[in-house]
């Protein structure tokens, strides 16, 4: 299995809108078992397909932060927006008006609802794939990405209210509350909430800001042991690309930077289809991720609810093996947490070819903790 070389700083340095349409994909899947505590994916059984089937959703949401965590270049504007995606699972599963789980998918720089709904490539739309597995997933362009609604300037947002958007999202997928064209919505009982990248990072400030979900899922985020890469990348997209971007968007990242940094062991299409989807990030989400980290620290204790935190064997683009391995300790309050690091996959773990550890840890991982026996 080939991989990529470790890429020094000078030979990294953002990430185009798509909308998509629904439609059937059917193949089969893998599903790992994986033991407690920190520990090494090493591969998966295989298990009977269901058909998945993926409906386009809506949800009318305001732009506001009511999270600890605040808008360090301004105030959310307030206005009313249309939040897009698709509700991906098992067509039994989506039949009636009530159903026990959904999984919501946040992503993060650069990325859209393509990060964990890749068309195009067989084998790497994640929510087809564990869709198969009879998991129920909801992936989305969150506010100022893809297909959903962008504020005028991307300053009048940020990861705060990123995080109070999703809040909303959730109480409207508890009570039916959003649109669902052709059929009619419905109510889930239970919501896992997960995030890549600092989309995990939002995902963190939902969960101790209200309490509200079931579980959350961690992808390569830790909130400590941070590269001198990304503290830099960070530091400059901050404080000179988004100061000289007129609309308040920008990338983080260059192009080339896009295509090598981020992927390991990946096969070129699936870079090729990543990299024709970039999006640019609203300003106000990079700068308000560093301050976050000070409530990230100070509320997540409060978290009681079961974590799970994955990270590619070989990645440290944004955090150290240390800083990932310690990202359990945060969530002191919840009685079980556990890490998983997939072999052979970098910092978009769900586009290595180990995609199918990772979909199949996730899917083993929902299935232990919120399944009924």
């Amino acid at each position: 299995m080939s991989s990529r070389p470790t890429l020094t700083f000078e030979q990294a340095r953002g990430w185009n809108a798509r909308r998509r349409t629904c439609g059937r994909f059917f193949a089969a899947v893998l599903s790992a078992a994986v033991s407690s505590g920190i520990l090494l994916a090493q591969g998966a059984t295989p298990a009977a397909a269901q058909s998945a089937v993926e409906l386009p959703v809506a949800f009318q949401v305001k732009n506001t932060n009511t999270s600890p965590a605040s808008c360090s270049s301004g105030l959310a504007d307030g206005a009313t927006y249309t939040i897009r995606g698709h509700i991906s699972g098992p067509p039994a599963a989506l039949a009636s008006g009530k159903a026990e789980l959904i999984t919501i998918y946040l992503f993060g720089y650069e990325a859209g609802e393509w990060n964990w709904d890749l068309k195009g490539v067989p084998g790497y739309d994640y929510a087809s794939e564990v869709a198969k597995k009879g998991q129920v997933s909801l992936t989305l362009d969150e506010l100022g990405y893809g297909a959903s609604g962008h504020p005028a300037n991307g300053n009048e947002t940020c990861e705060g209210a990123e995080a109070d958007i999703t809040h909303q999202i959730i109480q409207k997928l508890r009570h039916g509350e959003y649109t669902l064209p052709e059929s009619p919505t419905i109510e889930f009982s239970k919501v896992v909430l997960a995030g890549h990248d600092v989309g995990g990072q939002v995902a963190e400030v939902e969960a101790y800001s209200y309490k509200d979900i079931d579980g959350l899922i961690l992808v390569s985020f830790a909130d400590q042991g941070f590269s001198p890469y990304i503290i830099e990348t960070e530091t400059i997209a901050a404080f000179q690309t988004c100061t000289e971007s007129a609309s308040g968007y920008a990338h983080l990242i260059s192009d080339e930077e896009f295509r090598t940094v981020p992927f390991y062991n990946t096969d070129p299409r699936v870079i090729e289809a990543t990299a024709a989807l970039r999006n640019t990030n609203p300003c106000g989400i990079i700068r308000s991720a560093p301050a976050t980290l000070v409530p990230d620290h100070a509320l997540a204790p409060q978290i009681k609810v079961p974590v799970l935190i994955v990270f590619g064997e070989n990645d440290q683009l944004v955090t150290s093996r240390q800083g990932q391995e310690e990202e359990e300790g945060v969530f002191s309050g919840s009685p079980d947490k556990k890490t998983v690091f997939i072999r052979d996959a970098g910092h978009f773990v769900m586009f290595s070819r180990t995609a199918e550890v990772f979909d199949a840890t996730l899917t083993e991982w929902l299935r232990s903790r919120f399944e009924t026996p």
